[in-house]
């Protein structure tokens, strides 16, 4: 089975205020540490799709055996990225892990175990489950594309697994949720620079 890797980060992150692609974790860009747990994962491939400050992106972050894809209709939306990525792939590859670019958390291992799940569950596709809540990433065979092709707007695959859960294998997730799943404002920042930070809920895009 091929299986392709599609980490999405063409977002012009307007709650961050800066690109949100770039920001220093452990020294580190955000989106560096997110391609090179890809690339180090089985995925047999690993696209980018950047939109938003792509030539800036491109220069400062390390791809490896990435590639790289723009999306000129970014600002219409996380759904247009999935169709850019989505349609650059070739007809070998049976199903595509889709990523976001802002979950620094995730790393390689985490990418296999979801891999070999969607493999012996039997199911079509996979996903992190957060208190019995699906979040990507998310494994998806290629019967299930049409419905991510035909998403609009600021959505992503999150609509597809919610709407089918009885379609996903689900990996549970333990541990302390007081930081974010993904990375989306300066709080979020701050919660994943500063785990040990208190007080605040964990953030979670709808």
């Amino acid at each position: 089975m091929t299986t392709a890797g599609l980490v999405l980060a063409a977002g012009s992150s307007r709650r961050m205020g800066t690109p949100k692609q770039l920001l220093l974790i452990k020294g580190r860009p955000l989106l560096g540490l997110v391609v090179e747990q890809a690339n180090d994962s089985k995925l047999d491939q690993v696209v980018v799709v950047l939109g938003a400050s792509a030539d800036q992106i491109r220069s400062r972050i390390e791809l490896g055996r990435a590639t790289v894809l723009v999306n000129p209709d970014h600002a219409s939306g996380m759904a247009s990225s999935l169709r850019v990525g989505l349609a650059a792939l070739d007809g070998g590859v049976d199903r595509v892990v889709v990523i976001l670019g802002d979950q620094p958390d995730v790393d390689a291992s985490r990418l296999d175990q979801l891999l070999e799940l969607q493999e012996s569950s039997g199911l079509p596709a996979a996903a992190l489950s957060f208190n019995g809540l699906l979040h990507p990433p998310v494994v998806l065979v290629r019967e299930l594309w049409g419905d991510l092709m035909s998403l609009e707007g600021d959505v992503g695959c999150r609509a597809v697994i919610r709407a089918k859960p009885e379609l996903v294998a689900r990996l549970p997730v333990e541990g302390d949720l007081t930081h974010p799943v993904d990375v989306d404002t300066p709080e979020d920042y701050e919660l994943i620079r500063n785990p040990g930070a208190r007080g605040r809920p964990a953030h979670h895009r709808p």
